[in-house]
Parts: C-alpha cells; sequence; structure tokens
C-alpha cells in the first residue's frame, strides 16, 4: 500500500520559494516585459492581475510541492541529485511533452511557451533539490534539543 508522507511547513516553505521564483523568472528585470509583450499585455496590467491570482498561485504551488514530495518519496529520493532527476523528469513528461499544444493549437506564441516552460523547467529543478535534500522535522527537532542542551548546561546544578 503506498503511503504518502507530508511536512506541512516544507511544503508551504518550497510553494512560497516556487512563488518567488516566479516573481524574478517574469519580472522587469528576466522575462516579464517578452513574455507581457508577446500576450498583448502591459507590465501595468500583469502587476494588476498579480495582486488578484497571487493566492491562486500560492494554491496551485502548494499542489505542486505536495505531489513532487509524494512522487519524492516513492522514488526514495534523499539527495540533490535524485532532486533534480525527479523534477527534470515530471518537467518533461508533464510540461515539455504536454504543453506545445498551447503553440500548436491554440496559436500562443513559441516565445511564450519558452518562457513558460523554462520557468517549470527551474522551478521543478529548484522544488526537487529542495525537498529531497531538506530534513525539516529533524533540523527543527535538532534545533529546539540544542537550544533545549544549551539552557539546560547554564542553569545551576
Amino acid at each position: 500500500m503506498l503511503e504518502f508522507q507530508m511536512r506541512w511547513t516544507e511544503t508551504l516553505l518550497v510553494a512560497l520559494a516556487r512563488n518567488l521564483m516566479g516573481l524574478a523568472w517574469y519580472s522587469p528585470l528576466l522575462f516579464g516585459p517578452a513574455w507581457a509583450r508577446h500576450l498583448g499585455c502591459s507590465q501595468q496590467e500583469m502587476r494588476r492581475r498579480l495582486l488578484r491570482i497571487f493566492p491562486l498561485e500560492f494554491a496551485c504551488s502548494c499542489v505542486i510541492a505536495f505531489v513532487l514530495a509524494q512522487v519524492l518519496n516513492f522514488a526514495g529520493a534523499i539527495d540533490w541529485v535524485m532532486g533534480v532527476v525527479v523534477g527534470f523528469l515530471m518537467w518533461a513528461g508533464f510540461i515539455a511533452a504536454a504543453t506545445p499544444n498551447q503553440v500548436l493549437y491554440a496559436r500562443r506564441p513559441a516565445v511564450v511557451y519558452a518562457i513558460d516552460s523554462g520557468f517549470a523547467l527551474v522551478s521543478l529543478l529548484a522544488m526537487g533539490v529542495l525537498i529531497a535534500t531538506w530534513q525539516w522535522d529533524s533540523a527543527l527537532r535538532t534545533a529546539w534539543g540544542g537550544v533545549v542542551r544549551s539552557a539546560l548546561a547554564r542553569m545551576p546544578q
């Protein structure tokens, strides 16, 4: 029987990291202007939309983090290499291979597909590394245990 494992703190932080990567990726410093131009909207319009859609985007990032964590768990991924491999395979199988129809049938510009697919690749790789290598539960227990041990050591006997 499959056992789902979930660390809520880790999932929320990885989802937040994905959203912060998205803010950088689609910012005026990187691909935001080209992306908006090819979609026919202004940077101001994109900023207005961001405020409304950010909660939904964060919820979607949480789902992605949860599912990726399950796949990494099933794969037995415990290091950054496996995080990268699983993240890449998820991108190749579910993003790169499944979304070209946006260009072929919906006639969206190929540049938009490349920018979106590039973000999906970078974010899945980063999320895979974070999830596979971070041990939140043990790290928190170790840190808290160190604080408690330190405080106990300072107490007069």
